[in-house]
């Protein structure tokens, strides 16, 4: 006889069975059933439900009470603790050692979850069976989801043993890395292993009808690792196409690999058909990999690209990459036919923070040969005109002394011009206090004295200039004397020392005085040679030095008034900024120092020369100046109310960000004593609009050819100033969205607001940025930039006007759920043409995405049209078709 009993009810709480303690349960059973009033008549319409468990055995008759022979000999069931409920009843089957659980069931064993329709557990073959169950419309729900050491399985029925820890799972749906894994008979044969029949892979996340996959009869799949399968075919909306393959082979790990890099091709008009990024990625370990790739084209014009990455934890990280391309244009043996080799070389280093508290390493390298712009393959730099390079090493001696070294390089690919730093190094110190704490004094009081601070630093630069046609000519490299002719050096040391004092409450006084002296290794020799009417300059090779010494002084205070009203304007302060200052350089032109000297000129006159006029820190001034310079600065702000602000009831307006005034006059000068008037206004409106403008003012009257003369207009015109340039400027940048949706994504995005995604020459995957935001329905962003400078032309009698005004808008619309189109456009006023129009179009395809990007009309014109999967690991699956401006330049 069997002893049922069925909870029909919701289970709180978990029970655990053993088997020691079915005596208590069996006890514990039948006082529940004798309640109950007759257990024969309890039911549960969903314990029909057919069982099906194949690992179990129903034949097994050691746990008949009648056979006690082997009832000691017995290991125990299980190992661990099983926890199980269900959310409408439990029942045991003591004949046969089983526990069902019907809806919302769920088991957990060994770190391991299972949740399903229907479960069982077998007690004697120490096995569980798990299935689906209808719903009140007789489809099947609540699937077997199955929990195992972190990796989810969907299934419509699993068999597992908890002994063996192997399993089989029919219609399984499991995650493996970016990819989703489907089976329709999977046996698991340990935590990490599962041989997989009838199975498809693929990346779209649609658990029954995936809109692509690859299909394939038999395989292997090792979590974390790989999948590898027998012979594959293609499927799109679940059904075959004529592509196969003899094997399939996914990798998912975590971790980097070695393998191949693969190309992308097409046609070029002016190369021909062209294989692109073909090589193969080397990945040694975690700290460095190598990328090698090339290009091949049919008219044999070809590039090798080197890439490396290197990285130790806090420590440093960088990059490497050097490109060498054979360019061939036009028919060989025929008057258009040319070759170009070109090389880039870049290498960007970067040190963490924490490898040194006070000692640094950077590098930014990007060396290219002259013609690379013109003829490269890689679009992305047709339109770098100018190259820099930076090396710098800094680091710091005890808490005082700082050093860096820096060797740099500049370089213009059009002119061919080129700047070398060989290096330039910089010693320094910090503002030394020699005078604080000399003598005891009250504590809390500082003396004017003990304010003041010196300082030293040394500057030692080595330039070369020149083309490069020069420095890296045969001539220059076999001769290094040549070379020096290109260089200028020098060492400059400045003693800075500085004071500040506060006195009557309000006002603060600055003084310094700067010592500055410069070490060369050349100087110049200058004579007027009569017979050949030509100046001769004559260099001489040995240490010179020259020095000079300045001195300034100012006064500044800040003044604020503020007006208080009752009405919408509560409050208007304005802060005026008045200062004061005299700068005293003093005439170092005198032959007994020795830094100047003269020669006759064809006129007869006397002319001063510096002796170190071609000195990389210049020399010291020829000519006295005392200067007294004035300047006046306003700021002006409002408070209005505002009922946003609920703390303060108020909000804060900036009428006028500055509005400055400034002139001085020149106590040394022998004429036109007085400086330029300059005026300088700066607002901001709403928070958009920039508005600037800037002024000179002469007080002097100009002369036909515009040069100022000692007369001034008051004299003869009546009037103080009269304006010699002039500069209104307006920026506008105003940006639009509309409301975000309420519901947010499953996995939200943000989109790009980068405008070079919306270049034409950009990667167009990338047009609308690697990842498309829908939440937001709409956006625009508009900015203008109107300029006018006004200046004098004495021969025109007259002012002269330049202007220019560019009008740009950018933005994006959701058409529908899934389609968005964007758009960046603008108008050029002063060249009346539009700038650079596009149009951009994306469509989510669930796991698959299509972009478009369309030129339509400028040099520039063309499109490019993009259908992808999403996951990154099947980016090479992909349609692509371009028509831009490379096509029409022909051969």
């Amino acid at each position: 006889m069997k002893f049922f009993c069925t909870f029909a009810a919701l289970n709180t709480g978990f029970m655990v069975v053993k088997k020691r303690n079915y005596i208590i349960i069996a006890v514990f059973v039948f006082i529940v059933a004798w309640l109950c009033g007759n257990v024969a008549t309890a039911q549960d319409t969903i314990a029909s439900y057919p069982i099906n468990d194949t690992l179990s055995s129903s034949n097994d008759t050691t746990m008949r009470k009648n056979d006690t022979s082997n009832h000691k000999k017995q290991k125990p069931l299980l190992d661990s603790r099983i926890d199980y409920k269900s959310k409408d009843s439990i029942v045991f089957d003591f004949q046969t050692n089983q526990v069902y659980l019907y809806n919302e069931g769920e088991v957990n064993f060994s770190g391991n979850a299972l949740s399903s329709g229907f479960i069982s557990i077998n007690f004697d073959s120490n096995s569980l069976y798990a299935t689906q169950i209808p719903d009140s419309s007789n489809q099947p729900t609540q699937y077997p989801i199955f929990k195992d050491n972190g990796k989810e399985y969907q299934s419509t029925e699993l068999n597992y043993n908890f002994d063996s820890k192997k399993g089989v799972i029919r219609g399984v749906f499991t995650k493996e890395g970016e990819g989703f894994l489907h089976g329709e008979k999977v046996k698991k044969v340990d935590d990490n292993t599962m041989y997989i029949s009838g199975g498809m892979f693929t990346t779209c996340d649609e658990p029954k009808h995936p809109h692509f996959a690859i299909n394939f009869s038999k395989g292997k799949a090792v979590t974390g690792d790989k999948i590898v399968t027998g012979p594959a075919w293609f499927s799109i909306m679940e059904i075959p196409l004529p592509v196969g393959l003899p094997f399939g082979y996914f990798p998912f790990t975590d971790k980097q690999k070695s393998g191949l890099l693969i190309p992308t091709y097409g046609y070029a008009a002016n190369r021909g058909y062209y294989f692109s990024n073909a090589g193969w990625y080397f990945y040694f370990n975690d700290y460095v990999d190598l990328a090698l790739q090339g290009d091949i084209y049919t008219n044999l014009s070809y590039a090798l690209n080197a890439r490396s990455n290197y990285v130790k934890k806090y420590k440093y990280k960088g990059r490497v990459e050097f490109r060498f391309e054979d360019n061939h244009s036009g028919l060989r043996n025929t008057p258009n036919y040319g070759s170009q080799s070109n090389f880039k070389f870049t290498w960007s280093h970067t040190q963490d923070t924490k490898a040194h508290p006070f000692r640094s390493f950077s590098a930014n390298v990007n060396l290219v040969s002259q013609s690379y712009s013109q003829n490269t393959m890689n679009v992305s730099d047709r339109f770098t005109n100018t190259t820099t390079s930076s090396i710098a090493f800094s680091t710091r001696f005890g808490s005082k002394v700082s050093f860096t070294a820096n060797l740099g390089e500049s370089y213009n690919v059009n002119t061919g011009a080129m700047a070398l730093d060989l290096p330039s190094i910089t010693l320094s110190t910090t503002q030394l206090y020699p005078f604080k704490n000399l003598w005891k004094q009250k504590e809390g009081k500082t003396r004017w004295y003990e304010e003041i601070s010196i300082s030293y630093r040394m500057n030692l630069a080595n330039k070369v200039e020149g083309t490069d046609t020069i420095l890296f000519s045969n001539n220059t490299i076999n001769n290094p004397e040549n070379f020096l002719a290109y260089m200028r050096n020098g060492i400059q040391h400045s003693i800075p020392v500085q004071s500040n004092i506060k006195f009557l409450k309000h006002f603060n006084w600055s003084n310094s005085i700067n010592y500055t002296e410069r070490w060369y290794s050349s100087s110049i020799a200058r004579n007027y040679d009569a017979a050949a009417d030509s100046l001769i300059t004559d260099t001489s090779f040995g240490f010179v030095a020259n020095r000079d010494v300045r001195f300034a002084s100012s006064i500044n205070t800040k003044i604020y008034g503020m007006f208080n009203f009752k009405g919408f304007i509560t409050a208007i302060r304005h802060v005026i900024d008045p200062s004061v200052s005299f700068n005293l350089t003093p005439d170092f032109s005198s032959r007994s120092l020795g830094f100047y000297n003269s020669y006759i000129d064809r006129n007869g006159k006397e002319v001063r020369y510096s002796k170190t006029a071609n000195g990389i820190f210049g020399s010291p001034p020829d000519r006295m100046s005392g200067v007294i310079q004035f300047a006046l600065r306003n700021n002006l702000e409002m408070k209005v109310k505002s009922k946003s602000d609920t703390i303060t009831g108020t909000k804060k307006y900036v009428l006028f960000e500055n509005v400055s005034v400034s002139s001085g006059y020149d106590l040394a000068a022998d004429s036109c004593n007085w400086q330029p008037l300059a005026f300088e206004a700066r607002t901001t409106l709403f928070d958009k609009l920039r508005i600037s403008f800037n002024a000179s003012l002469t007080p002097y009257v100009m002369d036909s050819l515009g040069r100022l003369t000692n007369e001034l207009l008051w004299d003869k015109e009546g009037v103080l100033f009269k304006e010699t340039s002039s500069t209104w400027s307006f920026n506008l940048t105003w940006q639009l969205n509309g409301k975000k949706a309420e519901k947010e994504k499953t996995n939200p995005q943000t989109a790009s607001t980068n405008e070079y995604l919306y270049s034409p020459f950009a990667n167009p995957n990338l047009m609308f940025g690697q990842d498309v935001d829908f939440n937001i329905p709409w956006s625009l962003a508009v900015t203008a930039q109107v300029s006018r400078t006004s200046q004098f032309r004495a021969s025109l009698l007259g002012y002269e006007s330049t202007y220019e005004a560019v009008l740009n808008f950018r933005g994006d619309v959701n058409v529908t759920s899934k389609w968005k189109v964007g758009f960046s456009t603008g108008y050029d006023f002063k060249n009346k043409d539009f700038t650079n129009t596009s149009i951009d179009f994306y469509r989510d395809l669930h796991c698959w995405e299509m972009r478009m990007n369309w030129t339509p009309f400028g040099y520039y014109r063309g499109w490019n049209f993009t259908i992808a999967v999403k996951a990154s690991m099947l980016q090479d699956l992909k349609y692509e078709k371009r028509d831009d401006f490379r096509n029409r330049l022909e051969y």
